[in-house]
């Protein structure tokens, strides 16, 4: 079944009365005992208003608790779009969809909480449109992939350690039918990407020498989704790469692909069970899988977190405390810094 497309979900949300993000009522956090994650992470969460200028940036510190509010981060003039963040130490790098054909690049200071400004990756015949983009780092390089709105190229650059940017974006597979979301993660010294398209969700990896694996569908390694794939987070942990998916009928699943290539199947995330999530980033905190996602409950968007823990277990689903933002969002990712 072809998954639903995020734009005309996000179309069908205008013809439900004015939503507000929400983060209160069932917003107790747990006790430190029960949610904190290693103390000397911090988890990083944007979020913002698709089409519309703005970013909102809050931090989980390492014993559960939250900022008491929302910051602004870094904002163009022009309106945001996709987003995707890394960590690098205790920098916080963003990348976004800038103005509908602009994909730019800005970073927060751990040293000082100071934000740069947005500004465009100077290259050249890459992603056009509102561009779906996703981040990652590997050592101090920033990996960047996009696609082109309503576009089947998916295309990939870098960002040396030195601040410089790779003179042109490299085109890396064109597929069959329209890309409607990508994501990548680092896993050990391996950069894993997966890319929605017509509901199914394909892999890749690239390794440590610059070469890709074949791409291949990971339903058929690790189960299938019903209903179509909608959209899907990735995070590495140690060896393992951890899957969060949405199905088209909102569900959520998790997968883990090991070392050895095997898969440990997808299975219902039950902490989700009662929640009705369309978006969904995923992020290696601490060596902690971290989830967050947007919730759409009694026309309202509440974005809320968890936390897979080593042991397999997940601690109770939370609403983000003081968010903050109204109207209708689009945009969510999620990373961990020092």
């Amino acid at each position: 079944m072809t998954s639903l497309n995020r734009r005309q979900f996000n179309r069908a949300l205008v013809a439900v009365p004015a939503a507000t993000l929400v983060g209160t009522g069932v917003g107790v956090l747990a006790s430190r005992g029960a949610s904190a994650a290693p103390a000397d992470w911090n988890a990083h969460l944007l979020a913002g208003v698709p089409g519309n200028p703005g970013l909102k940036h809050q931090t989980r510190a390492g014993d559960g608790t939250w900022q008491p509010s929302w910051e602004e981060a870094s904002t163009p003039d022009a309106a945001l779009f996709s987003l995707s963040c890394a960590g690098i130490s205790k920098d916080l790098h963003v990348v976004a969809s800038v103005d509908g054909n602009t994909v730019s690049h800005c970073a927060r200071r751990g040293s000082d909480g100071s934000w740069t400004a947005f500004r465009p990756i100077p290259l050249q015949s890459g992603p056009t449109g509102a561009p779906g983009v996703a981040v990652a780092s590997l050592g101090k390089a920033l990996h960047v992939f996009g696609c082109s709105e309503r576009g089947k190229i998916l295309y990939h650059t870098v960002r040396d350690a030195d601040g410089n940017w790779q003179p042109s974006w490299v085109t890396l597979r064109t597929f069959g039918t329209l890309i409607s979301q990508v994501a990548t993660a680092r896993v050990g010294t391996t950069i894993d990407t997966a890319v929605v398209t017509d509901g199914n969700l394909f892999h890749a990896i690239r390794a440590s020498d610059g070469t890709w694996s074949n791409w291949g569908n990971i339903e058929s390694a690790a189960g299938q989704i019903e209903n179509g794939v909608l959209e899907v987070a990735l995070a590495g942990i140690g060896s393992q790469l951890h899957v969060v998916a949405l199905s088209s009928s909102m569900d959520a699943y998790h997968a883990i692909r090991r070392a050895d290539g095997s898969w440990q199947r997808f299975r219902k995330v039950t902490a989700f069970a009662n929640y009705s999530p369309y978006s969904v980033s995923a992020a290696n905190v601490g060596g902690e899988l971290q989830v967050a996602i947007i919730d759409w409950a009694d026309s309202q968007q509440i974005l809320r977190h968890n936390i897979r823990r080593a042991d397999g277990s997940w601690t109770p689903v939370r609403s983000i405390p003081g968010t903050g933002l109204t109207g209708r969002t689009g945009n969510l990712a999620l990373a961990g810094t020092l």
